[in-house]
This record gives structure tokens, sequence and C-alpha cells, in this order.
């Protein structure tokens, strides 16, 4: 329990804006089409942070809160296959000393924790959707808004709400 609870307030920033709203959407849905492109607009702003270095990647749903986190099911990252990225089920995330960096428990480097934080539907074709990362002590978040246009979901536009002095990622 203690290493959860660490690990939970060691995502650095991706729990920092806390919202009253409830989540629009029980997360098993999160795991669809409007989700998957939106996890995918993440990766592809993720900054270069530690050039050179192998990273892992982990996907969370939901708040990341003191009573936990909501790992993606292994089934909804296997859609990301094609990515050729090193994927890590939340669950077994480790919290390495001496400075509390969340990491990949076979390498023992720091991790990309990536939360699918909110989905909203604004109409039958439309998502808002809030999507943040955390690597080490770097941290983003980001709106994005999703259209649905001949079966594709896209990326119509994208924010970035909040996040490290130290990077900015690129937004579209």
């Amino acid at each position: 329990m203690t290493r959860r609870l660490l690990l939970l307030s060691l995502c650095l920033g991706l729990a920092a804006c806390d919202s009253s709203d409830t989540a629009p959407l029980p997360l098993n849905l999160y795991e669809g089409d409007a989700g998957e492109t939106a996890l995918r607009h993440l990766i592809s702003s993720l900054p270069d942070i530690n050039p050179g270095v192998a990273k892992s990647y982990s996907i969370v749903l939901g708040e990341i809160n003191r009573d936990g986190m909501t790992p993606a099911t292994d089934e909804f990252t296997k859609r990301f296959a094609d990515l050729k990225l090193k994927f890590i089920n939340a669950q077994n995330l480790k919290d390495i000393e001496p400075d509390h960096t969340i990491a990949d428990p076979d390498t023992r480097l720091a991790a990309f924790v990536l939360q699918l934080r909110s989905l909203k539907p604004t109409s039958a074709k439309t998502w808002d959707v809030e999507v943040g990362w955390s690597y080490k002590k770097e941290f983003a978040r980001m709106k994005v808004h999703l259209e649905v246009k001949d079966g594709k979901t896209t990326v119509v536009s994208a924010e970035k709400i909040e996040g490290s002095a130290a990077v900015t990622p690129a937004v579209k």
C-alpha cells in the first residue's frame, strides 16, 4: 500500500489539477478509438527528454489520486504495438530510490506515465479529451478535441493547459 501511495504521489503533476467533475464515462469506455487517438497524439507530442536513453511507457485511465489509479488493460495497450514502444502495465511500475523515480522494473530507468484523464462526448461525432504525461520531475497536460469523419477519429485541435517550464511538448 505504501508503494502505491508513493507511486501516486510521484506522478508529478498528473493529479495536480483536481477536478470536481466525475468521469463522464465508465473508464472501460476510455479504451476505444477516441481514447486511442488522443493517446497517439499525446505520444507524438512527447518531448525528447534524455535523448538516447531507452524509454518505457505506461497508460493510466481517469484520475490518479490517493485511492489509486486505473491501469489500461493489456488489450488496449496492444493497440499501440505498431509504435514499437515498450509498454509496462502501471501496476508493475517501481519507485526507485533515492529520488523516487517512477521506473520500469526491468531496466530501473524512468518511465513515461501517460494519463487518459477524461473523455467526454460533446456530440455524436465529437469528443473533448484531457491527457497528460509525466517523466521524472517533468509533466504536461493538454486538452484535445476529436472528431469522427468517415469512420475515422482525428485530432481537430490540442492545447497545452499545464506543464513543467523546462519542457514544452509540440502541440498542433
